[in-house]
């Protein structure tokens, strides 16, 4: 190989290099799919906020993990930090942010909790918020975890 070619090779290597570096990926497109009532007890229930995570990207984003508080009622009732999931490039992923609900919580006691029945009262307001962190050879994205709505109270609460 001459010095010219081998200038000209290391110049593009040169040049590839800083463009890459500026190359940012495409954040993840975090959408809230539903929530579904898991298990209900005498001290409270559980409910499962499902969000599906799509990768606009060409090459698989490691999620590194996602935060999240869950508000009811205006009332910040949970809060956690999950660990993170492969999102495959061009693809999607589902995953849960669960949260147990407390009536103490929730409603101060139980008497509280049935007078809100006799009143007729069977749902709850809520909303999810947080973040999803994700990247790919070291550079670092992230998206917001949203979501709101109305909870039915569940009907086999056990006193």
């Amino acid at each position: 190989m001459t010095l010219k070619k081998a200038f000209l090779a290391l110049f593009l290597l040169a040049i590839g290099a800083s463009l890459s570096s500026c190359v940012q990926p495409s954040p993840p497109d975090v959408k809230y799919v539903d929530h579904s009532i898991g298990r209900v007890t005498a001290d409270g229930f559980e409910v499962n906020f499902n969000f599906e995570a799509a990768n606009p990207n060409p090459l698989q984003l490691d999620v590194s993990g996602y935060s999240y508080k869950v508000f009811i009622n205006d009332k910040e009732l949970a809060s956690a930090d999950q660990k993170g999931f492969s999102l495959p490039a061009s693809g999607k992923t589902k995953f849960t942010v669960p949260a147990f609900i407390r009536y103490d919580q929730l409603f101060g006691t139980v008497l509280s909790l049935v007078e809100r029945l006799a009143r007729g009262e069977k749902t709850i307001d809520y909303r999810v918020e947080g973040t999803v962190s994700a990247g790919v050879l070291g550079l670092t994205v992230s998206s917001p975890l949203k979501a709101a709505g109305k909870i039915p109270i569940p009907k086999n609460i056990q006193f």
